[in-house]
């Protein structure tokens, strides 16, 4: 009853929205099945942004939520779909909402942003965290998907940025000019933008590296660095206390079976996890997350779309993956937040 009822108010939806989006557009479409499709997209994402709002980012998700998100996979694993008006248009309405809540005033708890991919903000009362913010691209365009003025806006109101590796959707040259030039602290591994001015590289191979990142209000931030993988290539995972003593676990894309030396007892040697960011196509995420030990877990890294369809992990997957796992999760789309108190 409840999926019927749910399926009901999306259709609903759709019949009102698609005339009014496509209001100025002629309504006409025998022999014109590209400009068909052209419009039942900008419908399909419209409504998913409206889905998305009246049902907020919540531990597991009710229905009408699940199918907001599962009809974004169905648009974002549709390549026509790619750079398009449509999309460029749902992605900066989100950015948007998000903009305009991480400039209202916060007073108490933890909030997770969560703008794109892996870019995550992390913001308490006494500080501001960026995570592997990155504006990226669309698979074989060059546009960046969230718009500079948007990103621009948001790493204003950072306080320090986390770098976890060196793949470009998780590592912005332009954004971390940003940080730079405002005197706030960047941190990365050792082989991002190595030459790069303004960049603090933190990593032990053989040990946790544990120190403080001061910040220009003159508070400090207690960092962990743990030495992990991504395939082959260096992956730092960062977990960073704030002065309010909230924790966050960024694992940027931790993936390959080494990561299981030192991940089942990782909950020991850290402060206790309040939130685990964690990339959703990490190998094993439902036997990772139990070392971590987290009181929230929210997933990152669905929908890349620099990637192909394949390697675009959908929502539905996350949803899959977390089921049986005996921790309370939250999956988010782009421009969606979500507080731990």
């Amino acid at each position: 009853m409840k999926l019927a009822k749910a399926l009901l108010g999306l259709l609903l939806a759709l019949c009102i929205v698609a005339p009014l989006s496509a209001q100025k557009k002629s309504l006409k479409f025998h022999g014109k099945p590209d400009y068909y499709l052209e419009c039942q997209s900008e419908a399909l994402f419209k409504v998913a942004d409206e889905g998305l709002d009246a049902y907020p980012p919540v531990v597991g998700a009710p229905i009408e939520r699940r199918l907001a998100l599962y009809n974004l996979d169905g648009l974002l694993h549709d390549t026509r779909n790619d750079n398009t008006e449509a999309f460029r248009g749902f992605v900066t309405s989100r950015v948007t909402k998000l903009l305009a809540d991480l400039e209202k005033p916060f007073k108490r708890g933890l909030r997770v942003y969560k703008i794109y991919n892996e870019a995550f903000v992390v913001r308490t009362k006494n500080a501001t965290i960026a995570f592997d913010f990155s504006r990226c691209r669309c698979r074989g365009h060059k546009d960046p998907i969230v718009p500079t003025e948007l990103a621009e806006k948001i790493a204003a109101k950072c306080d320090a940025l986390f770098l976890t590796h060196r793949h470009g959707d998780h590592v912005d040259s332009y954004i971390v000019d940003l940080f730079v030039k405002a005197g706030k602290p960047v941190v990365a591994a050792p082989n991002v933008l190595v030459d790069k001015e303004g960049v603090t590289h933190r990593r032990e191979e053989d040990d946790i590296d544990n120190f403080e990142v001061k910040l220009k209000s003159g508070k400090s931030l207690k960092v962990a660095v743990v030495a992990a993988i991504h395939g082959k290539l260096m992956n730092n995972v960062y977990v960073v206390t704030t002065p309010d003593k909230y924790t966050v676990c960024h694992t940027g894309d931790m993936s390959g079976k080494s990561n299981f030396k030192w991940i089942p007892t990782i909950k020991d040697k850290v402060a206790k996890i309040d939130a685990l960011l964690v990339n959703c196509w990490t190998g094993s995420i439902a036997k990772a997350i139990p070392g971590f030990d987290p009181r929230y877990v929210i997933t990152g890294h669905e929908n890349e779309m620099g990637h192909t369809i394949d390697h675009r992990e959908a929502y539905w997957l996350s949803f899959t993956k977390l089921a049986n796992v005996d921790y309370k999760y939250v999956v988010m789309a782009w421009g969606e937040w979500f507080t731990i108190k």
